[in-house]
């Protein structure tokens, strides 16, 4: 049976189309200079090199550590899962201790395979052995394909749109808690961009609750109440009903309730779900009454806000200062290259401010890896003239990949002094993740490892 005679069966390509988040955007190299100086600038008007790293005895955010650096000293190599070729042994069950080690020899593997799924088209065209009953088990959606009413009966699921690597991790998914839990964390760290997705509106219910009664996805309440939106047009599309504000209602049953709907500003639930029609009259005249009111209803909808993701703040720096003639920007590029030893999600960078009172900067901020721009904002801050870092966010955060080197860039337009950090580590620990900072040649302003600009990265781990 083709993929398209099969809804259930087109409702696999939601992880695949989710999980295209975790690829770097395609773009095209860019400039972190967004224009160059009218005029060339002498020596005295450059940033001059900051002092170098101090070696007595500081308190430092960090401390530093003794060891070398974690991507140069040996790792506890994650344990070595088996595989197919495992089951040409004798007696291979008996070596295999665990649920999780069996099924894993069992992946792409022919011995008691049930089903068998036509991958991709030719001349790439494969043929892969799978296993009903633990996909079945993992998975409402092959639950349905392979037992629920409309079953498939043929043992030869054609998949013609989708390439056979892609469909391999698929099927690695859920046979794989810990690849199921990253892609939780994809989600939940770039929930925006997840939830304007065409991904989710594939997704089935039970799914679309799953995400709802997470209490870590990184994004507003108001996103969702839109993609939950989104979600039951498209499904009342697939139950080819017309999609009202009724049908839709009805769709959605008591997934609607899962939304934090008194968590929004009562600007945005005006605006918004208050003249959707998907809320009853009552439901949306308690509402108001939940904002206004001295004398709160009951509501079918949680009052509490959800936990979110919590920020991280690395540090780089064991000091800042501020001198007579530093530090300048006119156009010019603040630089630093970093890498980690575990997968983040960069939110955006914290950066000083006028040494010379409170002002406003406008900023570029930028995030690069190998040339390629993974993204960038421009954006103003406000900075009250204190030696504190001033945080400007990403619209969307940014995945990094362990023991790769990207690179952070700032072009700030602004007062002409600020402070400027100094004794500057090469490393630094923040909670379980350890930095590596490195010069970028992208830097034309002075900002390097001992000292410059940038003294904060923000994350999400």
């Amino acid at each position: 049976m083709y993929l398209h005679q099969n809804n259930k069966v087109e409702d696999l390509k939601k992880i695949d189309k989710l999980m295209e988040m975790d690829r770097p955007m395609k773009s095209e190299p860019k400039s972190c200079l967004p224009f160059k100086p009218s005029r060339e600038f002498s020596d005295d008007e450059m940033n001059q090199e900051v002092p170098q790293n101090f070696v007595g005895k500081l308190t430092v955010q960090r401390p530093l550590r003794k060891q070398e650096p974690s991507w140069k000293t040996p790792q506890n190599s994650p344990k070595v899962l088996p595989t197919a070729k495992t089951s040409e042994e004798f007696n291979w069950q008996a070596n295999q201790n665990t649920l999780q080690e069996r099924n894993a020899v069992m992946f792409n593997n022919s011995l008691m395979a049930d089903v068998y799924f036509i991958v991709g088209s030719e001349p790439s065209q494969q043929r892969i052995p799978a296993h009903k009953y633990v996909l079945a088990t993992s998975s409402s959606v092959f639950h349905a394909m392979f037992y629920g009413g409309l079953a498939n009966q043929t043992n030869d699921i054609k998949i013609p749109d989708v390439e056979p690597c892609a469909f391999l991790n698929l099927l690695r998914l859920f046979e794989e808690q810990e690849l199921m839990q990253r892609c939780w964390e994809v989600i939940d760290a770039q929930a925006e961009e997840a939830l304007k997705s065409d991904g989710f509106t594939e997704m089935d219910l039970n799914t679309l609750k799953t995400v709802l009664t997470r209490e870590t996805i990184n994004a507003k309440e108001l996103s969702l109440f839109n993609a939950v939106c989104r979600w039951a047009e498209a499904e009342c599309r697939r139950q080819e009903v017309e999609p009202t504000a009724e049908n839709k209602r009805t769709v959605l049953g008591d997934a609607l309730n899962l939304i934090r709907v008194p968590t929004m500003s009562l600007e945005e639930f005006a605006n918004g779900p208050a003249q959707s029609g998907i809320l009853n009259l009552q439901e949306t005249n308690d509402v108001f009454l939940h904002y206004l009111a001295k004398n709160k209803p009951e509501l079918s909808f949680s009052k509490k806000k959800r936990t979110g993701l919590t920020p991280h703040k690395c540090h780089r720096f064991q000091s800042s200062a501020y001198r007579s003639n530093q530090w300048r920007y006119r156009g010019r590029c603040d630089s630093i290259q970093f890498a980690v030893d575990h997968r983040i999600f960069v939110a955006g960078l914290g950066l000083y401010g006028s040494s010379n009172g409170a002002t406003d900067y406008q900023v570029k901020i930028e995030l690069k890896k190998n040339g390629m721009v993974l993204g960038q904002t421009i954006a103003r801050f406000f900075c009250d003239g204190s030696s504190n870092t001033f945080p400007v966010m990403f619209e969307n955060p940014i995945q990094i990949e362990p023991e790769i080197f990207y690179t952070a860039s700032a072009v700030l337009d602004g007062a002409e002094l600020s402070y400027f950090g100094q004794e500057g580590l090469a490393e630094v620990q923040c909670d379980k993740v350890t930095f590596q900072f490195q010069c970028s040649s992208d830097s034309t302003n002075g900002t390097g490892v001992q000292g410059g600009q940038i003294p904060e990265i923000i994350f999400f781990c």
